[in-house]
């Protein structure tokens, strides 16, 4: 299970006992308000850990990776986003008729339109947590972080267009200026927020090429614990104000664009943002309504099942319309369901400018109760998802538990004794039960052998390896590409139109098979000095069917080593 899952579980338990120890003293109301009251000063921890997630997500925008993947997130986001609402739109629309007749149809239609703009938003914080955690890599890998970025852009704009047009048409009420000034204020939060993005995205760059990386860090901190204290001042003093969801994302995409070296400061907030996740997380768990689950009633019921369908049957058909690979169809849309903070930001939108109490307490019950639902299910089907894409090494799976048969208690028992000069020395590395299976990538993409020179160096672009897999096309290796043989190539005009990733592959470049042993293995990398190994399958005519890099090898190797 993941663990976000398990941190939400404990924000929850958290706040019931808590809740129980209180409310025996002061009674239940009492105890309520006290609970909200003391969540309020860690508001500048939640602010950092979204803009951190947002900030990582705005990464997949950048140059490269959006030639790779840009056609595909399009065409897949363009249909999920239009099924999702149109399907939530519908679905909620005549549940709202038939379930309460009390509004009117004005109202109620209202109300379904902004549900089914809400349903399109994807979950950044529990999607990229999950696909680090399983340290997950591929082609599913980048759609889904596309997809999450796409859909957030898409949904915010969205829904304040969406709100502010109905209130310009007088169908809801609106408080203060927005129904006069309904474009300007769009104007303001959207515009406001691209720009503010990108000034802050280039500072930023220009503090990590120019100051060490502590420094950097402080700054960058600093920045976006201002950017999420900004919006709320700057919306309560005039009314008017920039997202900081949408700025963040923004900022992530300058900076992964124009950074010098940007790679060093991702893997730092990468490891310090492991412990603001989980406190991010215990804090959602912690403010999680489970009461939500029984009062969003019938049309809650509605929304999530028109979402679950809008999401499954708009990926089901982007993929065919992008032809995605073979590998990447299946059930994507189920690792879309995440649903928290944008929605979160967007019930509290509602509740102060709404100026129908009934209907924002009606939107605001069913999206927060829906929360809990894809809040709980969503990150198991994301994990599925890569794991069945081939995206994530067994060996990550593994390491979950023990490797060995003790426990970890005993293990580090012991590990605590050795420090002290008793018991046994820790044990030299031996044989290991596991083998290339475990450490290898299933879903990776290779250079078909009749491909030209310049896809060559199209696929080499977008790849992060220095050793490229050619294979024919029943999926026979043929050889490998190294970054070396081509230097000479590119600079010869009269072979560019010639030659092809056949003529560029070395076929003497070494295999192995998934049943290697991981001693063996580690000896093919010593002996040949390469990066990247393709795996062939046996008895198949040497079919590839993935890759092992050699730093995942040299991880597994430590994992067994300390767990033995």
């Amino acid at each position: 299970m993941p663990r976000v899952i398990g941190f939400l579980l404990g924000g929850v338990a958290l706040r019931a006992v808590l809740y129980d120890l209180l409310a025996s003293g002061q009674g239940g109301d009492v105890a309520t308000d006290i609970l909200v009251a003391a969540a309020r000063p860690l508001e500048a921890v939640k602010d950092l850990a979204l803009g951190l997630i947002l900030f990582m997500i705005g990464g997949v925008f950048e140059r490269s990776r959006l030639k790779a993947t840009s056609r595909r997130v399009l065409r897949i986001g363009s249909l999920e986003i239009l099924l999702t609402a149109s399907v939530v739109f519908v679905g909620c629309l005549l549940g709202a008729l038939l379930i309460q007749p009390l509004f009117s149809v004005e109202s109620n239609l209202a109300l379904a339109l902004l549900l089914g703009v809400a349903g399109i938003a994807t979950a950044p914080a529990a999607t990229l947590f999950v696909l680090q955690e399983y340290e997950s890599k591929g082609p599913i890998t980048e759609t889904i972080l596309g997809l999450t970025g796409f859909n957030n852009i898409v949904c915010i704009v969205a829904f304040h267009g969406a709100f502010l047009m109905l209130a310009a048409c007088g169908v809801i009420e609106a408080r203060g200026f927005l129904p006069h000034h309904a474009s300007l204020s769009l104007l303001v939060t959207v515009l406001g927020s691209f720009l503010l993005g990108i000034l802050c995205g280039f500072l930023i760059s220009i503090c990590h090429g120019k100051l060490p990386l502590a420094e950097t860090l402080l700054i960058f901190f600093a920045l976006f614990i201002v950017l999420g204290a900004g919006e709320k001042w700057l919306l309560d003093r005039y009314g008017l104000s920039y997202n900081f969801l949408l700025t963040s994302l923004v900022l992530g995409g300058v900076f992964a664009n124009v950074a010098i070296d940007g790679d060093k400061l991702l893997n730092s907030l990468r490891t310090i943002g492991s412990l603001i996740f989980a406190g991010f997380f215990v804090m959602a768990g912690y403010e999680l309504r489970l009461g939500d689950l029984i009062r969003m009633g019938g049309l809650g019921g509605i929304y999530v099942l028109a979402r679950f369908l809008g999401k499954s049957l708009g990926c089901h058909l982007g993929l065919r319309w992008a032809r995605a690979p073979e590998r990447t169809n299946g059930r994507l849309g189920d690792a879309m369901l995440c649903q928290a903070a944008v929605v979160i930001g967007l019930a509290s939108f509602v509740n102060r400018n709404w100026a129908s109490p009934e209907l924002a307490r009606q939107f605001s019950t069913v999206i927060l109760g829906s929360v809990v639902v894809f809040e709980l299910i969503g990150p198991m089907l994301v994990k599925h998802r890569v794991v069945q894409g081939g995206e994530v090494k067994a060996v990550t799976l593994l390491s979950r538990s023990t490797a060995g048969r003790d426990s970890i208690f005993r293990v580090t028992l012991r590990s605590l004794l050795r420090l002290f000069g008793i018991g046994r020395a820790a044990p030299t590395l031996g044989p290991h039960p596991m083998s290339v299976r475990h450490v290898m990538r299933t879903n990776v993409q290779f250079i078909p052998a009749s491909s030209n020179l310049d896809d060559v160096l199209h696929f080499i672009e977008r790849s992060t390896h220095s050793h490229f897999p050619v294979v024919g096309e029943d999926g026979t290796f043929v050889g490998m590409i190294h970054f070396s043989d081509i230097r000479d190539v590119l600079y010869d005009p009269n072979l560019r139109d010639l030659i092809t990733a056949m003529d560029l592959a070395d076929p003497q470049s070494p295999t192995v098979p998934p049943n290697m042993s991981l001693n063996e293995l580690f000896e093919v990398f010593t002996i040949h000095n390469v990066a990247v190994l393709p795996v062939t399958q046996e008895g198949d005519a040497g079919r590839v069917i993935g890759i092992v890099e050699q730093r995942d090898l040299l991880r597994a190797l430590h994992l067994t080593r300390d767990s033995v």
